[in-house]
């Protein structure tokens, strides 16, 4: 990744962004210091050369002892003050006056040649190089108290001070030349300023082409961090105007906005699969469905603890809230549990029939309310079981962590899901119980009918046997009647035979 791109978790962001709003004013200074530096190369060469110079007329007019006093004391002066303020500017202001120091020099040295006059116009020149307009003032200062006040002494009578050799030098001649001598030194301040506007100018550009290569490298680097799907990555812009970064910083958002959306897509379809998957496999039995679901729904939402309250009914019929599954750190937790309709957060998000969220947990929040253990969560969100306006239940988990909408929304499509399910659990269950009841019954009936047909077969047999006896009692009270009246006829023959 290039070192020029900046991510706002990088402590050296704030340094690096200050860099960049000071490089603007570093950079031109840089510039004008290598501006200055040359400009010292010619004024060392430049300085030597008017000290030379005056060494040479020296010769011709005997006035070594000047050329050597006046040019050592100059050359002393610069270097002395160059040496010990580095960091300032005070030579050049020095310079100035010791180009018009020269000048005044050579005048006297030549004992007022006119063409010196116009020596310190050469300096001025020079003086361009720095481009820094205000060095001409103390240039044209010092020769403007210089000719005004030597030319005053030679007109008064000190012929010695060898201001000029012209006898038509008048006040007049002395006003046009000083005004001639101003416009110059004017022209070559408004040269020096003009150069120094061109450098800032030309050092601007420079600076914008540098600025606009390095945003094309940030943006290029950005981008590419942005194609390797590191969409979290943050970005800071280097320029205010940096169009492109701004609407690759926006395209970013939207891509972050887009694959937050789908991979929360992903996490609701994953978990309700997960979900469905469960219920379709204990659809049969309330009990195993609930055990499977806290614990699948803990770890699919990285909480800590959840448990599961459902609608029963006690023995009068009054219906309350009973803990059915408690899951917790990994184990399943034992823990029987009775809430009322309406009492604490579980029995309020059943009335109220909405999600209940808190992430201000009073410390004691899981001992008095809860089966979720002794671990006290930061976050406790509880969920309503609602099918077809029906309220079977709630479910209730707990973090240490905030729950986003990713989380929210899955489960609250998870939720309608497992009112459903357990609808359908518990009617499959009581209709599995009526069943069996119906089966037991018909096997009770069966055994009766058993019973009776056995009952009815001894019953029959008795029957016979008790037709056989009356067939046999009825022979034989027959054969008793046959011999009572063989009898009665044998007593009737005995009586007539007496």
């Amino acid at each position: 990744m290039d070192a020029n791109f900046l991510m706002t978790n990088n402590p050296n962001a704030i340094v690096h962004m200050q860099t960049q709003k000071d490089s603007s004013t570093s950079h031109r200074k840089i510039i004008f210091e290598e501006i200055t530096k040359r400009s010292d190369r010619i004024m060392n060469v430049a300085l030597w050369i008017y000290f030379a110079v005056g060494f040479f007329w020296s010769f011709y007019y005997d006035t070594q002892l000047i050329a050597a006093g006046i040019g050592g004391l100059c050359l002393v002066a610069y270097y002395t003050t160059k040496i010990l303020l580095p960091k300032s500017t005070l030579y050049q202001y020095v310079l100035s006056v010791i180009f018009g120091v020269f000048s005044a020099q050579y005048i006297y040295q030549m004992h007022g040649m006119f063409e010196m006059h116009f020596m310190f116009l050469v300096g001025s020149a020079l003086l361009i190089t720095f481009q820094n307009w205000k060095l001409q003032l103390p240039l044209l200062v010092y020769i403007v108290i210089h000719h005004g006040s030597f030319a005053y002494l030679q007109y008064t009578g000190m012929k010695e001070i060898y201001f000029t050799q012209l006898e038509y030098m008048d006040l007049q001649t002395f006003i046009i030349h000083a005004t001639v001598v101003t416009v110059i030194m004017f022209i070559n301040g408004m040269w020096a300023f003009n150069l120094a506007k061109k450098t800032t100018e030309e050092a601007k550009s420079k600076e914008a082409l540098e600025s606009q290569i390095v945003t094309v490298k940030n943006n290029i680097a950005f981008a590419d961090e942005i194609s390797k799907g590191n969409l979290k990555i943050e970005y800071t812009l280097l320029r205010e105007n940096d169009e492109l970064g701004k609407a690759l910083i926006k395209m970013r958002e939207n891509l972050l906005i887009s694959s937050e959306r789908e991979q929360q897509e992903k996490y609701i379809t994953q978990g309700s699969a997960t979900v469905g998957d469960i219920l379709r496999k204990y659809a049969d039995n309330t009990e195993m469905l609930s055990n499977e679901l806290i614990r699948e729904v803990v770890k699919y939402t990285g909480s800590n603890q959840g448990s599961l309250f459902l609608l029963e009914k006690d023995t009068t019929g009054e219906e309350y809230l009973n803990l059915t599954a408690c899951y917790a750190y990994d184990r399943k937790k034992y823990i029987n549990k009775r809430i009322e309709i309406g009492e604490s957060l579980v029995g309020q998000c059943f009335v109220e029939k909405d999600v209940i969220m808190m992430t201000n947990v009073p410390q004691n929040y899981v001992q008095i309310t809860s089966g979720l253990g002794q671990a006290n969560p930061t976050c406790i969100i509880l969920i309503p079981l609602i099918s077809n306006e029906q309220v079977t239940g709630v479910l209730e988990l707990a973090s240490f962590e905030k729950y986003d909408n990713g989380h929210l929304e899955f489960l609250k499509k998870a939720s309608e899901a497992v009112a459903s399910a357990i609808i359908n659990a518990k009617t499959t269950e009581r209709v599995k119980l009526l069943l069996e009841d119906s089966q037991q019954r018909s096997e009770e009936l069966r055994t009766q009918e058993e019973e009776m047909r056995q009952n009815m077969e001894e019953l029959s047999a008795v029957q016979e046997q008790m037709e056989r006896q009356l067939k046999e009692s009825e022979r034989v009270q027959k054969e008793l009647e046959q011999e009572n009246e063989r009898l009665r006829s044998q007593l009737k023959q005995l009586a007539s035979n007496n």
